[in-house]
């Protein structure tokens, strides 16, 4: 596929020192994109005006309440005031316990040490196991931190006044940041929500007019149905904050985001199918299809989620059956359910029953990765503080925090993470250390300070508000460039501020680096084969079901398990690039083969999609021999799927089933006479969707086994 083809382009150019192929990604990185420039420029007004009320209010610290601006403003504004609400409640209880724990250990070093350990492996276990990961995180990062303070404030008064006052410190920048993305150009999440489900009905009319000959590009059906519907529901989600008026008709809300999911889906399994020649019924009946979609898109692109058209009838069954005309039938029923969802009785039959979600993840507390993750980072963390008080040196206590921020599942994601904080450290230091040694000698009121405080939050707000392979450097930019220009409430000329704080961060990221790697070693090469067997085996499920209440159970609850996977395949995909080791031809080879290996599976679970949603057990009873030959495919289809995921993650060698073998004792019994015409089109189209499928499987074997 074109789009697995091109996202295998980043391993090796990241695996290159060729510059040219650096600065070609970071001109793209830093292309300019709709919404970046008024993203960025909310940035700066946030900052600017907390560090007006800072300064003239004088609060202590006022880099980090200006920095904290900058960290909620990666948030999109539908999603800023849960970040902001979530990380206020994070930030007092982490420093209601250390103010606690400090009551008994404020002379005891060796309890808060113990302390220390333990708050840091909650905060780590926490970030991994709990539902709301950031909050349980926040939490133990702060409460860490405070601990520390009595090395450097002595006093047990002026450590307690300290850390209080930590609180409105973040509490400034994290108000501003949330007023900022909500008064200044704010993204109507139920715009952003209707903008999403048009672009899916329009992809489905895309692959439709394709198919019909009235279209040459591709549509982008295959991409838009494996990203899933995770941004949907959060944006479903923040509508109905935003919009309290549209909680009443949150169920057809809820129908219509799951229906757009399987229309593109349906529309992706459409332009799977290789090109054959359409009767006239099939024509017609595709056209209706695509009319009914204009007539959602349209009511969709114009607010108006209350009216739409009447649709077309539905096309009788086709006189013999196809591929297409399987996918057909399901393109049929799912626009049909979207226009009664888009009418004032919608309906919300068709919304997968949901079962009651936990504070922790399924296995938090029966899968050993997690306590060795904690345990890991907790180690690394005590290092650094030993390091730290050992040589008496206070202001290298951001190795600590580089430890906790920085140390994440996998040695790839540590080190893509390392790699960005340094360098988003060197380059705000490099702006402070300038900007000191030719703009502060002229400043002489609080408005140079503030133009030059806004220049520098533009460069690294436009930078945090990139794609995820370089936003972190943005917040460290900020970072290091707040501490460098916002020393006190008068121009400094210190450099020993960032000369501590980069020391402290490239001594965190050496002994994150070195204890993720020799303790537990936990490979993103690894982890990304096992991602991808994870979804093989939930496709596996999608075989052999029948009973059509069960069936959109199944079928929505494998696709969020799929789309979840694949995509954190590919992210684990992307981070093995930075896995230490020799950057040999073979990894780089792996990396590749995990792509096209992932765009196989995915085409495979679009025709399991295809066929687990006919509408086949609808018809007569099929006859005993012709069942029993169907179950006999799907069940070897199954095995294949399990065997291959066994194959990805241990390298089994175990035999696959004969696919062929069983296809033709399907296609045999199928010939041999059925009486019914509307059954024997179903079969006919069954038949053509596992020939397609067959295929598709035994190229899936061969890129996992090679």
């Amino acid at each position: 596929m074109p789009a697995a083809e091109a996202a295998s382009l980043p391993f090796s150019a990241r695996r290159t020192a060729n510059p040219r192929a650096l600065l070609a990604f970071l001109r793209r990185e830093l292309a300019p994109f709709p919404g970046r420039m008024i993203a960025t420029f909310r940035v700066v007004v946030g900052c600017v005006v907390v560090l007006v009320v800072c300064m003239a209010l004088r609060i202590p610290e006022p880099h980090l309440s200006v920095w904290a601006v900058t960290r909620v403003s990666m948030e999109e504004s539908s999603e800023s005031l849960l970040t902001g609400l979530v990380f206020l409640v994070a930030l007092t209880v982490g420093l209601a316990i250390p103010l606690v724990l400090l009551t008994f250990a404020m002379d005891a070093p060796w309890l808060r040490f113990c302390l220390m350990a333990t708050m840091s492996a909650a905060g780590l276990f926490l970030r991994q196991t709990f539902v709301i990961g950031a909050l349980g995180f926040v939490i133990g990062l702060i409460s860490t931190i405070s601990l520390t303070v009595p090395d450097f404030v002595p006093v047990p008064e002026l450590a307690v006044r300290g850390i209080l006052w930590l609180w409105p410190v973040f509490a400034l920048g994290l108000t501003a940041a949330v007023a900022a993305n909500l008064l200044i150009a704010p993204d109507d999440p139920e715009a952003l929500l209707r903008e999403e489900l048009a672009a899916r009905v329009r992809a489905a009319e895309e692959a439709i007019g394709r198919r019909l000959g009235t279209r040459d590009a591709a549509s982008g059906a295959g991409r838009l149905a494996g990203a899933g519907i995770a941004r949907l529901l959060m944006l479903l989600k923040s509508a109905d904050v935003a919009h309290p008026s549209l909680r009443a008709r949150h169920a057809q809300r809820s129908a219509l985001v799951t229906l757009a999911d399987r229309l593109v889906s349906a529309a992706a399994a459409l332009e799977l199918l290789p090109p054959a020649p359409l009767g006239a019924d099939a024509r017609a009946r595709l056209g209706r299809v695509a009319e009914d979609c204009t007539a959602i898109r349209r009511a969709l692109e114009g607010g108006g989620l209350d009216h739409t058209e009447p649709g077309a009838a539905g096309g009788s069954p086709a006189a013999s059956g196809s591929a297409v005309v399987a996918v057909l039938e399901q393109l049929e029923h799912v626009v049909g359910l979207m226009r009664q969802a888009l009418g004032p009785e919608g309906t919300a039959d068709e919304l997968p029953a949901s079962g009651a979600a936990g504070l922790f993840v399924p296995d938090a507390f029966t899968n050993p990765a997690y306590v060795h993750y904690a345990l890991k980072g907790t180690l690394a963390v005590m290092i650094c503080y030993v390091l730290q008080t050992a040589v008496d040196w206070p202001g290298i206590r951001t190795c600590l925090i580089t430890c906790l921020i920085v140390g994440l599942g996998s040695e790839g994601a540590t080190t893509q993470k390392g790699t960005l904080r340094i360098s988003g450290a060197l380059v705000g230091a490099a702006m402070g250390f300038l900007t000191i040694m030719l703009i502060v000698p002229m400043m002489e009121s609080i408005t140079s300070l503030v133009l030059v405080v806004a220049a520098g939050t533009a460069v690294a707000g436009w930078v945090l508000l990139g794609s995820p392979r370089i936003a972190y450097a943005g917040v460290q930019i900020a970072f290091a460039f707040y501490v460098c220009v916002i020393q006190g409430f008068e121009p400094s000329w210190n450099f020993y501020t960032i000369r501590d704080r980069l020391i402290g961060i490239l001594l965190g990221n050496a002994v994150i680096t070195l204890v993720f790697h020799y303790v537990w070693p936990a490979r993103a090469e690894d982890a990304m084969w096992t991602s991808l067997a994870s979804a093989l085996r939930a496709m596996a499920r999608l075989t052999g079901v029948t009973d059509r209440a069960s069936a959109a159970v199944v079928i929505d609850g494998v696709r969020l398990q799929a789309a979840h996977d694949f995509a954190t395949a590919q992210q684990l995909a992307d981070q093995a690039a930075f896995e230490p080791g020799d950057p040999s031809a073979e990894g780089i080879a792996a990396r590749e083969r995990l792509q096209r290996a992932a765009a196989d599976a995915q085409s495979v679970f679009l025709t399991q999609l295809a066929i687990a949603q006919q509408p086949l057990h609808l018809g007569p009873p099929l006859p005993d021999a012709l069942g029993d030959a169907m179950r006999s495919f799907e069940v070897a289809v199954a095995n294949s799927l399990d065997t291959i995921a066994a194959r990805a993650t241990h390298g089994a060698a175990g035999a696959l089933p004969d696919l062929r073998v069983r296809l033709a004792a399907v296609a045999e019994q199928a010939g041999a006479g059925i009486a019914g015409r509307d059954l024997a089109a179903g079969v006919e189209a069954r038949v053509a969707l596992y020939r397609e499928l067959s295929p598709r499987i035994e190229r899936l074997a061969a890129g996992v086994t090679a």
